[in-house]
């Protein structure tokens, strides 16, 4: 499911580990964006500071590709758990 504007993105393990070792798995979009998720910023804060159009669809298939593939989670979703 694709995030909301006003989610907040956060690396998983597996995100923090990507962005140290550059396996080249994501796009440069993608890992533009994974670089940037620090929990507190929203998705659509991410676009404007790459200037991407929110409903881009570069932007949207980096954002599909970081949660399918398990590098971010939702910040709701994690709340929401515990």
């Amino acid at each position: 499911m694709l995030p909301f504007p006003e989610s907040i993105l956060v690396k998983t393990p597996r995100g923090r580990e990507e962005v140290a070792a550059r396996s080249g798995r994501l796009s440069l979009l993608a890992r533009q964006v994974l670089i940037l998720v620090d929990g507190q910023h929203t998705v659509a804060e991410l676009a404007d500071t790459l200037a991407q159009p929110l409903d881009g669809l570069a932007f949207r298939e980096a954002l599909i590709a970081l949660e399918h593939g398990r590098y971010v989670d939702r910040l709701e979703e994690i709340r929401s758990v515990a």
